[in-house]
Order: C-alpha cells, then sequence, then structure tokens
C-alpha cells in the first residue's frame, strides 16, 4: 500500500458506478486510480474525489490504474465560481505536461499555493502566470539566461529579442526578426526589458505582464501534445 498527500486533478465515470481519478500527489507524482466511492461514510467518500481537495490518500497496485483505498480531506481550497475555470486550466496544465510516476515535489507545493491564491481578481492573472513560469522551469524550459544584468541591460537599450524553441530554450535573435512586419506568426519572440523584469517580478509593470501572457500562451501552445481546452473558455 502506498500513501500521499495528494489532489484530485481530473474524474470521470467508470464501469459498475466507479470513478476514473486522475491524481496529482506529492511524492509519487500524477497517477491514475479507480475508485467506488460511498454517499456518506467509508474511506472514499464521494465528495473527497471532488476537485481543490487537499487528500491524504491510499492506493494499492501496480501499473498504469491502480485502486484507490483511502481518501481523508485535510484542507480544501474554496475557489470563487468566477474563478473556477482557471483552477481547471492549472489542472489541465498538469494533466498535460507531467508525466505520470515522476515526482514534482516542489510543482506540487507551487499548485498548493496557486489554489490557495486564486480569488483575489486583482491578482489572479499575475499568480498564474507564475504557476505556468514554475511548470516551464520544471520542464528544464528556464526563463531566465545565461547573461548578468548588465548584458541585460544593453540587449534592451538595443531593443533585443530572444526567441523560444522547443528544443532548446530561448535564444538570442540575431536575425533581428522582431522588426519584421510579421515576425509574431514565424517565432515566439519575448524582449529582453521583459527577460530582465523577470528577475524582479514582483515589481513588473502592466505592459510587461500583458506580453508575458501572450508569451506564455503561444509557448504552451507549441509544447503541448493536445489542444489546451480549458484555455480556450478563459478571457486572459
Amino acid at each position: 500500500m502506498q500513501q500521499s498527500f495528494a489532489y484530485i486533478l481530473n474524474r470521470r465515470p467508470f464501469r459498475d458506478n466507479s470513478l476514473l481519478l486522475d491524481i496529482f500527489s506529492e511524492d509519487y507524482g500524477r497517477i491514475c486510480c479507480v475508485a467506488r466511492p460511498a454517499k456518506k461514510r467509508g474511506k472514499v467518500v464521494k465528495g473527497n474525489t471532488e476537485q481543490f481537495r487537499y487528500l491524504h490518500i491510499q492506493w494499492i497496485g501496480k501499473g498504469e490504474v491502480q485502486t484507490l483505498t483511502e481518501a481523508d480531506e485535510r484542507g480544501r481550497h474554496n475557489i470563487p465560481a468566477s474563478e473556477l475555470m482557471l483552477g481547471l486550466y492549472i489542472n489541465e496544465l498538469i494533466l498535460i505536461f507531467t508525466q505520470q510516476h515522476e515526482p514534482y515535489p516542489e510543482l506540487f507545493n507551487a499548485y498548493k499555493y496557486t489554489l490557495h491564491k486564486i480569488g483575489d481578481s486583482e491578482i489572479n492573472q499575475q499568480i498564474l502566470m507564475r504557476f505556468e513560469l514554475f511548470l516551464l522551469q520544471s520542464l528544464d524550459y528556464s526563463m531566465s539566461v545565461n547573461l548578468s544584468p548588465y548584458e541585460l541591460q544593453g540587449l534592451m537599450n538595443s531593443n533585443a529579442y530572444f526567441y523560444f524553441t522547443k528544443e532548446d530554450g530561448l535564444l538570442l535573435d540575431e536575425e533581428k526578426s522582431s522588426q519584421l512586419p510579421h515576425y509574431q506568426l514565424t517565432k515566439i519572440l519575448i524582449s529582453a526589458e521583459l527577460l530582465l523584469a523577470l528577475q524582479d517580478i514582483q515589481n513588473m509593470q502592466e505592459s510587461q505582464w500583458k506580453e508575458l501572457r501572450v508569451f506564455l500562451d503561444r509557448v504552451f501552445g507549441v509544447l503541448a501534445s493536445r489542444p489546451i481546452n480549458s484555455r480556450k473558455l478563459l478571457s486572459i
């Protein structure tokens, strides 16, 4: 029997009144379990298979699909209905970009913190983008480059850009494609100014957050193995 703290990312009906659960656990990463929850009493209560509840779970089995034997709620994140899609988007990012049975303890903590912060409409978009940046870092796509702040400042003064590739991450745009009329259609660009601003993310300006939003959408669009359906429903 294995156990860990965890969150339910997604659930769907399974045979014999059971549920198939995609779970993000602290110690074992993403796992898939089948459960037959009881309505009121039992080691797996139906309410504890809902999303955004902080659980301590136990499960048995081997292979891709295992059996959830216990789910004990240790807390819940009361996400406002108006922000629910934001939480579902974060769940979908984890489902798409993490590997099963591979632990991501730091990402788990970042996910928990992000759910705790969702609800303040003034900072929701910033909280979301911080999580997306952390997810990229967990996937070995750092938004930092091997340059000093002084060197970045010089590139910023010359209006330089970097571009993102799936294979190599960020590279300096030597071709100056940012000066072409349709450069955003050919390359995923991020300005040296924004890279420098990300080193002091607490004090970023609104225009820089907007640039970051466009950049992140294009990056995740390239990296995703399938369309991110919940993103289409977000007004961000």
